[in-house]
C-alpha cells in the first residue's frame, strides 16, 4: 500500500461557513463538459462513453457553448451555483475561462475532480487566481485501494498531493466516495482524512448504474450488501458529526440507518434539498444530450412542470421513459411553458417531490418491496434498486413503523445541520 506522510494535528475546515437546519431548495447547477477523462474508474456511470472516442458525448465542448449553457442557467432558472465535470474538467483546454466566466455571472463554480492535474501546487493555483469557489474531491479509498478503484497506479499519491496542496492554499475542498466493496472496511479511514485535513462535507454514494454502465458490471465481487455497509459508514458518520463535519449519504433506503443518521441520508425526493446537490429543474435540461456534446445546438430551456418529460421526450439521447399522454404532445413549448410556470407559481415543491420519485420508479428501476409496502416512509423512500434486488433479494428491507406515516421528503433531513455557502446566505438567515 503507498504511504503517505499523515497530518499530526486536525486541520481546520478548508473554509469557514455558517451552519443551519433551514430546507429549500438547491439553486446549484451541473454541465458535463465531455466524457473525456485521465481515469477509467470501474464504477463510473458514464465509462462507456468515456472509452469510445467516437460516442457523441465523449469529446469536450466549446468555450462557447458552454457559456451559452452558463447564461441558460444564470439567468433562465436563476441558479447561482454550479459543479462542472466532465470527464474530467480540469484537462479542458478551456477551464479556467469557464471558471472566470461563471464567477463574472454570479454563478459559483465547483469542480468535481480526481485530483491527478492539481497535485502540481502551481496548477492548483491558477485555478484558483481564476476564482474556483471550491474542489468536490473523488476519494474513492486509500492507498492500494484507491488505485485499484480507479484502475492508475499511484493515482492515491496524487489526489492526496492535491488535497495537501488545497489546504496549503487555503482553497476549499469536499470528498466525494463511492462505496464499491472494496472500500467498504476503510469508510473510517477516509472520515479521518476529511477530519484531518478539513473537508467541508464529505458524500458517501451507493453504487448504483444510473447511466450507460453495462449490464453485469455490478457483481458480487463489487457491490456490497447494505448490512455489510452500515457498520462501517455508522462509525464513519459518527466521526464526522463529532468533528463538525457535514456528512450526506446518497441512495441508500431509510430502514437501514440507525436512527440518528437517518437524518443524513439523500434519497432522490431529498436530493433537491441538497445545496451540495443539484436543481431538477436545470438538470433536466443540462441532462439533455445536446447539452453534453460538443457540436449540437442547444435544447430551448423549459422549467420543471407537467411537460417537462414530454419535451425530454423529443430529443435523441434521452434515456428516460416516456409516460405523459399523446394529446399533450400537440401543444406547442411555449405552452408548455407557460403551464409549467403557473404549476410552479403554486406548488413547487411538490413539483420537486413527484420528479425525485418518478426518477426513482421509472427512471432508476427502484423497487417497494413486501415490506415497503408496510413502511411508514414508503412515500419518501426510494426502496431498493432492481439491480440490487437481483443480487441481493429483498430480506435487509424492514418496515418502519415507531414512526408516524410521512410524504414530507425533509422529514429526516430538517434536522442535519448543514453548511451555508455564501450565495446561499440571504435563505438561511
Amino acid at each position: 500500500m503507498a504511504v503517505v506522510p499523515e497530518i499530526n494535528q486536525p486541520a481546520p475546515p478548508s473554509h469557514t461557513y455558517k451552519t443551519t437546519t433551514k430546507r429549500t431548495l438547491s439553486k446549484r447547477a451541473v454541465l458535463w463538459l465531455g466524457q473525456t477523462c485521465n481515469l477509467r474508474c470501474y464504477f463510473c456511470y458514464f465509462l462507456n462513453r468515456i472509452d469510445d472516442h467516437s460516442h457523441p458525448e465523449h469529446p469536450f465542448m466549446t468555450l462557447e457553448k458552454a457559456k451559452e449553457i452558463f447564461d441558460t442557467l444564470r439567468y433562465t432558472y436563476g441558479d447561482t451555483a454550479i459543479d462542472i465535470q466532465g470527464g474530467e474538467p480540469t484537462i479542458h483546454p478551456d477551464i479556467l475561462e469557464m471558471i472566470s466566466y461563471c464567477n463574472e455571472i454570479g454563478l459559483y463554480p465547483t469542480l468535481i475532480t480526481n485530483g491527478l492535474v492539481l497535485a502540481k501546487k502551481d496548477k492548483l493555483k491558477t485555478f484558483q487566481d481564476a476564482g474556483i469557489r471550491d474542489f468536490l474531491v473523488s476519494l474513492h479509498g486509500i492507498g492500494d485501494i484507491h488505485d485499484e478503484v480507479v484502475c492508475r497506479k499511484g493515482a492515491y499519491i496524487k489526489i492526496i498531493g492535491a488535497i495537501e496542496n488545497m489546504v496549503e492554499l487555503g482553497v476549499p475542498f469536499r470528498f466525494n466516495c463511492t462505496m464499491s466493496k472494496p472500500v467498504i472496511p476503510l469508510l473510517p479511514t477516509i472520515a479521518q482524512k476529511a477530519i484531518d485535513y478539513g473537508a467541508n462535507a464529505v458524500n458517501f454514494l451507493a453504487f448504483n448504474p444510473f447511466e450507460d454502465q453495462e449490464t453485469g458490471i455490478r457483481t458480487h465481487e463489487n457491490v456490497a450488501k447494505y448490512s455489510d455497509i452500515m457498520p462501517d459508514l455508522t462509525t464513519a458518520m459518527d466521526m464526522l458529526e463529532e468533528a463538525g463535519i457535514e456528512c450526506n449519504v446518497r441512495y441508500i433506503p431509510l430502514c437501514m440507518a440507525e436512527e440518528r443518521h437517518k437524518k443524513n441520508l439523500y434519497n432522490f425526493q431529498q436530493l433537491s434539498y441538497d445545496h451540495h446537490e443539484w436543481d431538477y429543474s436545470s438538470w433536466n435540461w443540462t441532462g439533455l444530450q445536446p447539452q453534453r456534446m460538443k457540436g449540437e445546438d442547444l435544447v430551448p430551456a423549459f422549467l420543471i412542470g407537467p411537460f417537462s418529460r414530454m419535451i425530454q421526450h423529443r430529443y435523441v439521447g434521452v434515456t428516460r421513459r416516456f409516460y405523459a399522454y399523446p394529446l399533450l404532445g400537440k401543444l406547442g413549448l411555449f405552452t408548455q411553458r407557460t403551464m409549467a410556470k403557473v404549476a410552479q407559481t403554486f406548488q413547487i415543491k411538490k413539483l420537486y417531490q413527484y420528479e425525485g420519485a418518478t426518477r426513482a420508479s421509472h427512471d432508476a428501476g427502484y423497487i417497494h418491496t413486501d415490506q415497503c409496502q408496510k413502511c411508514h416512509m414508503q412515500q419518501i423512500c426510494d426502496g431498493l434498486h432492481c439491480d440490487y434486488l437481483d443480487l441481493f433479494g429483498e430480506d435487509e428491507a424492514k418496515a418502519i413503523t415507531d414512526a408516524p406515516r410521512t410524504s414530507d421528503p425533509t422529514y429526516y433531513i430538517n434536522d442535519q445541520v448543514k453548511i451555508v455557502e455564501p450565495e446561499d446566505e440571504t435563505w438561511a438567515l
